[in-house]
């Protein structure tokens, strides 16, 4: 029914009221409209709360993950042989356990049970690599060489370090000498989901 329909049917009042009611929404929709409102400020203030859970959750984590790294390398060569110290530091949040250096082309390793983070128990660990004119890595051409540092964190979960080592020529006996590069590491380590981190910090770790 059209305004020009009304105004040839119904006397001026009718008209007035008619007119009203053509304009006025129907209450159904303010509900609608209400409720939609409240529906997206509930949903965005669940948002707001669920990822600052999920991302204090990390954070958590995080602070207790090891992460073990060689921070300083020196070397001394007496005759033939040449001894390389890496020295091994946590620079993580978290205690790393059963910590383990080898590297490519050396018969030995290095173990620490637990290597400690900055704290009242922090301590630098410094291993010793006795490389003799024997040692394959520096008797022989060697693909990919590598150091590996291996540890685990307080719930068991394995992560590796890599640092490249290149072999570099010397013309004379022993025919290589090493270089390595402790700027770009390789790291390999846990990604658990959401959940496992959950379930992880709830639980008594498996080392303490």
């Amino acid at each position: 029914m059209t305004l020009a329909t009304l105004e040839r049917s119904l006397s001026p009042f009718q008209i007035q009221r008619e007119i009203i009611n053509w304009y006025r929404p129907p209450v159904m929709d303010w509900l609608l409209l209400l409720g939609l409102v409240s529906l997206l400020v509930v949903g965005a203030i669940a948002s707001f709360y669920l990822y600052a859970f999920v991302t204090r959750t990390k954070e958590e984590f995080r602070a207790e993950q090891p992460d073990l790294r060689i921070t300083n390398l020196s070397a001394m060569s007496s005759g033939n042989v040449l001894t390389i110290y890496p020295e091994i530091e946590n620079v993580g949040g978290g205690v790393a356990y059963d910590c383990l250096l080898h590297m490519g082309g050396w018969e030995g390793n290095f173990a620490v049970k637990k290597v400690y983070p900055r704290g009242p128990r922090y301590q630098k660990h410094v291993a010793s690599i006795v490389l003799g004119p024997d040692a394959p890595v520096r008797a022989k051409p060697i693909n990919n060489g590598y150091i590996r540092l291996r540890y685990l964190d307080r719930w068991g979960q394995k992560y590796d370090c890599w640092y490249q080592v290149a072999q570099v020529e010397t013309g004379e006996t022993p025919l290589y000498n090493v270089q390595i590069d402790l700027k770009y590491p390789q790291l390999n380590e846990p990604h658990p989901s959401f959940w496992e981190m959950r379930k992880f910090l709830r639980t008594v770790p498996l080392y303490d």
